[in-house]
């Protein structure tokens, strides 16, 4: 998105004409301030109410925010905010906060942007924690991916403990000052007002639903990245803030509606519960699938034939993550078509739902 074409014609989803085409009716610009479950309306912030059988919420989420951060700290969830980026970026050093997916993929964009002439030594990541993707990937993972970064000339700094943050300035608690334009990427906050405020069940991952996305009430349901799913492993509500599983979740909600209306004419189809993920960074593709940090086991199998073996010149890996023999997860390096193969692998390894009640 830093370097790509957001002209409206290239980042629409479908010409309106298709909408139309399926009676699908969109209200842009409009503002819902409530849910009445019992007589089941959505209030308006014009005092207008549309009814409805079926609800979805499916509200995403906000950018998480530096506590004590300056609130003009750029960030990166919507099209404004690739917007205000690119203005920042062409030049000078960037201060990245947050060494997950999106901090690491605004690195390797910033780092190979054709905007910028040269961008060794001049962008910083810093990582709270003692690894990268800590949250995602087994350490032996993580020190691959940094030395990616550390390779093309990008700073990694972790263990970093920040005390103030500004636009152009971040300060860490050994009295380190960094400089440059600063965005913050520590994750997202699943944004579940209009859920409590309906009274639907919600924790900290989001809004409760259970294995077909049906939430705490009555034709009200939640997709996407504010949905709480069951952990297939644990039990406990999961959110799921890939892209492929909210393209999915829209296909089960669809299928679960069409159930609870009398409206399905035929089997519904299975829906992984397995996670899937994948990142590009620079010319390596990262795929991560299922549960991989809550194993205590990895076979790593890797292949150095396809250059020498280090980051720079690239190498294929497949990092297998086993819990009690029990495969969990797996994080793919440079070999594009194993995740699916993986998640299938995992996949098969799961209860039937509703199997252990």
């Amino acid at each position: 998105m830093l370097d790509g074409d957001l002209s409206d014609p290239k980042i629409t989803l479908r010409p309106p004409g298709y909408w139309e085409e399926r009676g699908i009716h969109i209200v842009p610009s409009v503002r819902v301030t409530g849910i009445d479950a019992v007589s089941r309306t959505v209030e308006l912030a014009d005092g207008s109410a549309v009814g409805y059988d079926a609800l979805v919420l499916a509200t995403g989420g906000t950018a998480r925010q530096l506590p004590g951060a300056s609130p003009d700290l750029l960030s990166l969830r919507t099209r404004r905010d690739v917007e205000r980026l690119r203005a920042r970026i062409d030049s000078g050093p960037v201060v990245i906060v947050g060494g997950g997916l999106i901090g690491l993929e605004i690195a390797a964009a910033v780092s190979s942007s054709e905007q910028r002439v040269d961008s060794a030594g001049q962008i910083t990541v810093l990582e709270a924690a003692a690894s990268l993707l800590s949250r995602v990937v087994p350490d032996s993972v993580a020190e691959a991916v940094a030395a990616l970064h550390r390779d093309r000339g990008v700073r990694v700094v972790t263990d970093s403990r920040i005390t103030a943050a500004e636009t152009d300035a971040v300060t860490l608690a050994d009295g380190t000052r960094l400089t440059g334009t600063v965005i913050s990427a520590i994750g997202m906050q699943p944004d579940t007002a209009l859920a409590e405020a309906a009274g639907l069940s919600v924790g900290p991952a989001g809004i409760v639903v259970d294995e077909t996305l049906r939430t705490s009430t009555p034709r009200i349901y939640a997709a996407g990245d504010v949905a709480a799913r069951p952990h297939p492993l644990t039990g406990e509500p999961m959110r799921a803030e890939q892209w492929l599983t909210a393209t999915e979740h829209g296909k089960l909600v669809a299928m679960t509606i069409a159930a609870d209306l009398g409206l399905a004419t035929g089997p519904s189809t299975p829906v992984p519960r397995v996670p899937l993920a994948w990142s590009m960074q620079y010319s390596s593709n990262i795929q991560m699938v299922g549960w991989p940090t809550m194993a205590d086991r990895f076979d790593v199998d890797l292949d150095t034939s396809t250059g020498t073996g280090t980051c720079a010149d690239g190498f294929a890996t497949t990092v297998r993550c086993f819990a009690d023999e029990r495969l969990v997860g797996a994080v793919c390096m440079g070999r594009g078509g194993a995740g699916r193969a993986l998640r299938t692998e995992i996949e098969k390894t799961l209860e039937p739902v509703g199997a252990a009640g």
